[in-house]
């Protein structure tokens, strides 16, 4: 099962021109219906999810290589998240992600992904 606690999650989102974009990404999971992410406003994955709301996250499983699972799902974007989910980035990083620009990305983005279907192994909620 995949470890809804890692470090990264991998977010797969499609370019202006059609081409993959595939990132590594902080994340948390509100058990296994909802996975966050905040980011910087003007980033890539932020204008691709503004055209196409389909996405693909990976999630990697700890001490079993072949535990990895794979979702797609539906992304939206929100200017805040809930306190539950701020309090979870704080819990899982040691960061608080806003409202204040952050030093590495600026202004942030907060990006919801509803999981649809795993095409790969299942998830196992950090919960």
């Amino acid at each position: 099962m995949a470890n809804l606690s890692a470090r990264d999650a991998w977010l797969a989102t499609r370019n202006s021109d059609g081409s993959p974009h595939l990132v590594p990404i902080w994340f948390v999971a509100v058990g296994v219906e909802s996975i966050w992410i905040a980011t910087g406003r003007t980033s890539a994955k932020v204008a691709n999810i503004a055209r196409s709301s389909h996405v693909s996250v990976g999630f990697p499983a700890e001490g079993d290589a072949n535990g990895d699972a794979v979702a797609t799902g539906i992304a939206s974007l929100h200017d805040q998240a809930p306190s539950e989910v701020l309090h979870r980035f704080v819990a899982k990083y040691d960061w608080h992600p806003g409202p204040e620009p952050d030093p590495d990305v600026g202004e942030l983005q907060f990006i919801e992904i509803t999981p649809c279907r795993w095409i790969m192994g299942s998830p196992a909620s950090n919960d």
